[in-house]
């Protein structure tokens, strides 16, 4: 095994310029680094076909017990290619493959993945400075060692499988000679019920949030700009998603009888919902006895581990405003139904106007979210809202803040009207009463503004879907993967706000 300390890394990547071709990463960077790792040539295949794929390394010692999956899959790519935009590449790699982790470079940048059902999370990005600072740890994790032990304990789970599902079909069809292959390997208990068996074998039905009371207080946020066409309803989709796939459990309520964010998640108005005698949030604010789970509706995109759990709108929502506004204590009709709702957060997406519905939103708030543009009509809309939200305090027994302003469709190339926006978005903060506590979300969630985003919700489905879409091109899937990162910061950052101020 080759011993490193930082030295042998820092010579390592001095081999490696701006202009260095993928072939170099791989026999300069890569190959070293495996043997810094422990493997030997035989350990690795480079060019590895399965399918219609080729792997640039696959890494599966030959001591290992199985051949699939392997550890560890590794793409290279050229230094000057920007490596956020391969996530979804390496990924599809690593479901096809198996492998348990990725590793995606350009010599420069060292991202790793860590692949589960089918579920690839991104775990830790390195620089070269940060990766010869903590080695250990990647040694640690990535190291020949850790890939047997790793292997070995996925052959023995593989093992436990097979006694038990063998043990389950020998009694389900009498077979005595089948029951005895496995005796010897500790089949499961005498007396045990088969049906707990194969119960142990599925996946438990799953429950809706409703159904799974969580202690505490979670976050209801409106997304609100009173300013049309700034991607709202896009935003809202997409940061639900990000949110989803850090854990978080999450509804969205559509309360604009356009139902663009219905219509969003696939969901047609009439066919999916009034057609099949569904309710919708007319239901919910219209009648007293039809409760929040009455109007759910989930949609699961599989392939991308997504579950999202929607209210959707009608358009006979815009025919409602007389009778909402003649209903006793209306303002309160949303809030009163989303006691004890159980999900870590709750997304309002009402129309881009001050009507009836929106005050019905922000009465069942406990934080607003502001998505604008970085151009003048969006930004001159946060002074409305900003003063709308401060004029509704006397009206609520608790304090509704201001989350943060979120940018949306950013465009990367205007740096110095970018900065101009920005300028005037901080003058608009000094003139509000709480503007001290209005914080411009960073740089880092800004989404930008791409064809690939704004086509999404006609496609009826999260951003994270384009990676499975094969009638997509390579650079549609390379920028998608760009905002998705841009999306995942956001959803990031909303958690560290709220944890902050201390509201869930």
């Amino acid at each position: 095994m080759t011993t490193w300390n930082s030295s042998t890394l820092s010579d390592l990547f001095v081999s490696i310029t701006p202009y260095s071709s993928e072939a170099d990463v791989e026999s300069k960077v890569i190959v070293p680094l495996l043997r810094i790792l422990g493997y030997s040539a035989r350990d690795w295949r480079e060019q590895f076909t399965i399918g219609k794929v080729k792997l640039d390394f696959l890494v599966h010692p030959k001591e290992a017990a199985l051949p699939y999956p392997p550890y560890l899959v590794i793409e290279a790519k050229a230094a000057s290619k920007n490596i956020s935009h391969f996530g979804w590449q390496i990924s599809g790699y690593m479901r096809k493959s198996g492998a348990v982790m990725g590793l995606l470079t350009n010599g420069y940048q060292f991202r790793l993945f860590y692949h589960y059902e089918g579920k690839i999370e991104p775990v830790v990005e390195y620089s070269q400075a940060q990766l010869i600072e903590e080695f250990n740890r990647f040694y640690k994790l990535l190291c020949k060692e850790t890939c047997l032990k790793a292997i070995d304990a996925l052959y023995k789970k593989h093992q436990q499988f097979h006694i038990q599902f063998g043990t389950v079909i020998s009694k389900a069809f009498a077979n005595q000679a089948m029951l005895g292959l496995f005796k010897k390997k500790n089949p499961p208990s005498p007396g045990e019920d088969i049906n707990q068996v194969e119960a142990s074998l599925v996946e438990p039905e799953s429950t809706t949030p409703v159904q799974k009371s969580k202690e505490g207080k979670s976050m209801i946020i409106t997304v609100f700009n009173n300013k049309g066409g700034v991607g709202k309803t896009t935003m809202t989709i997409n940061l639900a998603a990000a949110l989803n796939q850090l854990g978080k459990r999450v509804l969205l309520i559509d309360i604009d009888a356009q139902a663009n964010l219905t219509t969003g998640l696939g969901i047609d108005p009439l066919d999916d919902i009034e057609l099949q005698g569904k309710k919708d949030i007319t239901h919910l604010l219209t009648e007293p006895k039809t409760k929040l789970e009455d109007t759910i509706v989930r949609k699961r995109w599989k392939a991308i581990d997504i579950e999202l759990d929607i209210v959707p709108s009608h358009i006979r929502l815009s025919q409602m405003e007389n009778q909402l506004m003649q209903t006793v204590d209306s303002d309160r009709l949303l809030t009163k139904k989303l006691k004890n709702h159980g999900y870590d957060f709750v997304f309002i997406d009402p129309p881009p106007s001050f009507g009836k519905v929106n005050r019905i939103s922000l009465m069942a708030s406990s934080g607003i979210l502001v998505p604008t543009q970085l151009s003048p009509y969006p930004v001159r809309a946060l002074e409305y809202v900003l003063e709308q939200a401060y004029q509704l305090k006397e009206y609520r027994e608790d304090n509704l803040p201001i989350l943060g302003i979120a940018v949306s469709m950013y465009d990367e190339r205007s740096s110095t009207f970018n900065l101009s926006m920005v300028e005037r978005i901080y003058e608009i903060f000094q003139k509000n009463p709480e503007g001290e506590e209005i914080k411009l979300f960073p740089e880092k969630t800004w989404i930008p503004r791409l064809n690939v985003v704004s086509k999404c919700p006609d496609w009826g489905y999260p951003l994270y879907q384009v990676e499975f879409e094969p009638q997509l091109s390579q650079h549609d899937k390379q920028t998608a993967q760009n905002a998705i990162d841009r999306y995942r910061e956001l959803a990031k950052h909303l958690i560290a706000t709220i944890d902050e101020r201390g509201e869930s």
